[in-house]
């Protein structure tokens, strides 16, 4: 069969909206067979749409937790100090507990700048906030789909010197608000939990419901979510910490679109509040800021905090002349000794280099570029002499308390380089960050979809591979059976031989 043939045969399977068949000889006297294939948008989202998938990924994110609860890890854990099942991706180990404590007391500080009182926290766990927020507040609600969680939870209020008369625990998923009052909440927390909705649908579902239950000027805060422009480089930052220092470039660059395509969590971006907030109109007001602390990993590097306000007037916003920092040029130095200056009543610098991920930006060109001979452990080393431009977080936050500044910083303009905007403002006797008209894309589109992860796409994605792999045993020879299997957004015009092996893999190669 020729490789035409091959490739009409596969535009047979379900779920295929076109295909092309490369015959390649990575060596000489040896032949690959690789397929590439588009697949039928109008089928996969007929499939998307089936609710059932949803329930089964919500029952195996159930599970999961449960599963965590019942180790030993959980049963020794610490009074309001249960971290059970927070693993890292680089290593497959549990983080440390130092890098976990901070970044507990990094979200509580977060929200307790919200001043909450009477607060609903959707997916409580095990109480690493609740323990530390609820003894301040007059009523506190937390829900959880996983029993074991909920038990944890009432065994350390149980041993508490001061009982929690104002918490109660429920258990029931995210999308169940029954008997919960409209306009009954100051403080919405959903912290932590988002990535593991099924999808989209979900997720409007939860957040449409949320709005409705707080009370004019009250907040909804979202932690910790994964954010979609840092997918690739997080995928790379991963890949090359796991890689032997001998795979090339090209395999490495194999292994980051198949992290990417194999991503089963949800993923959003800051701009995706913005395209909400068209939706919902009572959403007054919008927030997004990076992860603060110390420590640099996952938690902090890749995932952000957003805040909504419902239903209340805005003061009018502060709109500073920006400053970009690239064009600038600037460094620590030369902030503060604009910060020294008493006539400086704030400093607005725009562009900010992320200076958490430039190491991972400059390994990603270089493996975007070509391999060039080049492995990982080359690329390691290049990139330990490699300089970098930003300034770590702690250290601005550190140059205005110094100064007497307070700072506050934003994501909202939704970067792929992970670039963040800072605002420097003279304290005032109140303390409240001021309402500030943040840089924002030049355009944000109204479709939701463009600004959140499919969970559910990629297992499709690896169905659609499945399929096309026993349909190539059942009715393919073997000498023209594909070896490998790659998605593609879509096929260039000089397919017929010619396409870059590298170039068109959106999002990744799956070997059959």
């Amino acid at each position: 069969m020729t490789p035409s043939e091959v490739a009409a045969a596969l535009r047979q399977v379900r779920g295929v909206g076109d295909a092309e068949v490369l015959f390649a000889e990575p060596k000489p006297g040896e032949k690959k067979v690789i397929a590439y294939v588009v697949p039928d948008t109008a089928t996969i989202e007929t499939l998307l749409a089936e609710t059932e998938e949803e329930h089964k990924q919500l029952r195996k994110w159930r599970k999961t937790f449960d599963l965590m609860q019942f180790g030993k890890e959980a049963s020794a854990a610490p009074m309001a100090f249960n971290i059970a099942g927070w693993n890292s991706s680089y290593t497959r180990q549990p983080i440390p507990p130092e890098e976990m404590r901070e970044w507990v007391e990094e979200t509580v500080r977060s929200i307790k700048i919200l001043r909450p009182q009477e607060v609903l926290e959707i997916g409580c766990g095990t109480g690493l906030l609740l323990l530390r927020i609820a003894p301040s507040c007059r009523r506190y609600v937390g829900t959880d789909f996983s029993p074991a969680v909920l038990k944890r939870v009432r065994e350390q209020m149980s041993r508490l010197d001061k009982p929690l008369e104002g918490v109660t625990l429920l258990e029931r998923s995210a999308d169940n608000f029954e008997g919960c009052i409209p306009g009954s909440f100051d403080t919405v927390i959903v912290n932590s939990v988002i990535q593991y909705f099924p999808g989209l649908t979900y997720l409007l579902l939860v957040l449409e419901k949320l709005v409705s239950l707080v009370k004019p000027g009250g907040r909804i805060f979202l932690g910790d979510l994964r954010s979609l422009p840092l997918l690739e480089v997080y995928a790379l930052s991963v890949e090359l910490f796991q890689a032997p220092a001998s795979m090339t470039l090209g395999e490495l660059r194999g292994r980051v679109r198949k992290r990417i395509q194999n991503q089963s969590e949800l993923l959003l971006s800051p701009s995706f509040f913005l395209a909400l907030q068209k939706r919902l109109p009572e959403i007054s007001r919008v927030e997004v800021r990076p992860k603060r602390g110390r420590t640099d990993n996952e938690l902090t590097r890749f995932r952000f905090n957003a805040v909504l306000s419902v239903g209340a007037e805005n003061p009018a916003a502060i709109a500073p002349s920006w400053m970009d920092w690239p064009a600038a040029g600037l460094a620590p130095a030369m902030i503060r000794q604009r910060l020294e200056d008493p006539k400086c009543t704030s400093l607005a610098l725009r562009g900010v280099p992320n200076v958490r991920v430039e190491s991972e930006l400059t390994a990603l060109r270089a493996v975007g570029g070509g391999e060039g001979g080049m492995t990982v452990g080359k690329l390691r080393s290049a990139l330990q002499e490699s300089k970098t431009s930003g300034v770590h977080p702690t250290v601005l936050f550190a140059l205005a308390e110094e100064s007497g500044f307070s700072l506050d910083w934003s994501c909202l303009n939704s970067r792929s380089d992970g670039a963040f905007d800072l605002l420097f403002d003279r304290k005032s006797t109140s303390g409240a960050p001021p309402f500030v008209s943040w840089p924002m894309p030049a355009q944000v589109s109204a479709e939701l979809t463009e600004h959140c992860s499919n969970p559910r796409r990629s297992k499709l994605g690896e169905a659609l591979i499945q399929a096309l792999t026993s349909f190539s045993v059942e009715n393919l020879p073997q000498a023209v059976r594909p070896a490998e299997f790659v998605l593609v957004e879509s096929l260039p015009a000089t397919f017929r031989g010619q396409i870059d092996l590298g170039a068109h893999a959106v999002p990744g190669t799956v070997q059959s």
